[in-house]
């Protein structure tokens, strides 16, 4: 196909097609695109004529398959369009307001800092204000509108419809001595650390995290062994070098000398950090982020196997009971302790 081939299609018929399925009709359609209804007809005609395809079937209208898949293209062609001409108006106008970035204690320095960087390459004329919270007052700020987004660890609590996208996904370890007898295992067996594994940071930080991964622990057949809650990560690296504990790591953590990390045998369990917002984002820089998150994710959708997180229902693969090689140990790692 030549260029003028692909000009065929311009972002006019988009709207037109967008309003033909919403309205039901060319009638209605018209009038909400405000031209006639012998324009829009003819314009749809020519582009299905071009192209070879029907979009539309008539008597009744309703969108063919080729319709369908064109529309769904096309609805987010123009949601891209209203974000660019909405942050060249605010370039121009000089009305770019800072964006307020929430984030909770749980969030990982290196992915705050990855997340401010891309914001900043997308949208380098924003400033950014960050500002630390506990976990349900930085949802209720997104809710209230005292921020226009925040970087949680899921799972939150909320009560109005707000957007979450999931900004890194973290595998969970069993942080141990290195001369410990489970070490020497690839994979840890789930019953060996039945009444040895304990939950340290999450009582105290993030109740609904912390909920969740007893759900998960017991779905395996572990209950975890009492602890006083602890947010210092040497001291909880500590209390385990003493050999009173095991412990949950992200993997990739960083270990005091003398620890291993061992994921469980059988499990592929994450930590979710996510970036939560109202569904319509009124910050431009906010919502071009959010674009490429989404195309960030399409991109590598093939790479993640869907395990289960703090976020969602647990997933125990059946395995024969041996080491356990590959399977979520390749995603990305973090520094964070639970």
């Amino acid at each position: 196909m030549s260029d003028s081939d692909y000009d065929q299609l311009e972002f006019r018929h988009l709207k037109y097609i967008k309003a033909i399925a919403e309205e039901g009709g060319f009638t209605a359609a018209s009038d909400r695109v405000h031209i006639t209804q012998s324009t829009i007809s003819t314009q749809i005609k020519q582009l299905e004529d071009f192209f070879r395809v029907d979009f539309f079937t008539r008597e009744p209208v309703e969108l063919t398959p080729f319709g369908v898949l064109l529309l769904a293209a096309g609805e987010d062609l123009l949601e891209l369009r209203e974000e660019i001409v909405d942050m060249l108006l605010a370039l121009r106008t000089g009305e770019i307001t800072p964006l307020r970035l929430g984030f909770s204690s749980l969030v990982e320095k290196r992915t705050l800092g990855s997340v401010t960087e891309t914001i900043r390459r997308i949208f380098p004329y924003c400033d950014i204000k960050t500002d630390g919270d506990e976990i349900q007052a930085l949802v209720d700020r997104v809710e209230a509108g005292d921020l226009d987004g925040a970087l949680v660890t899921l799972p939150v609590e909320h009560r109005s419809d707000l957007t979450t996208c999931i900004v890194e996904r973290d595998p969970l370890y069993v942080c141990m001595r290195s001369d410990d007898p489970l070490a020497s295992h690839e994979a840890v067996p789930a019953h060996l650390l039945n009444g040895k594994l304990s939950l340290f940071q999450y009582p105290k930080m993030h109740h609904a995290a912390h909920d969740r991964m007893l759900e998960l622990l017991h779905s395996v057949g572990i209950t975890p062994r009492k602890a006083n809650p602890n947010t210092n990560r040497e001291q909880i690296q500590w209390i385990v070098q003493e050999g009173h504990y095991y412990a949950l790591f992200r993997k990739g953590s960083r270990l005091m000398p003398g620890l291993t990390c061992r994921p469980i045998h059988g499990v592929d369990w994450t930590i979710d950090t996510a970036v939560i917002l109202k569904p319509k984002s009124q910050h431009p820089a906010l919502a071009m982020f959010m674009r490429e998150l989404r195309r960030r994710s399409v991109q590598t959708a093939a790479k993640w196997a869907r395990p289960a997180t703090l976020n969602e229902g647990a997933r125990v693969r059946k395995k024969k009971p041996q080491s356990v090689k590959g399977s979520s140990r390749n995603l990305r790692s973090s520094n964070r302790a639970i």
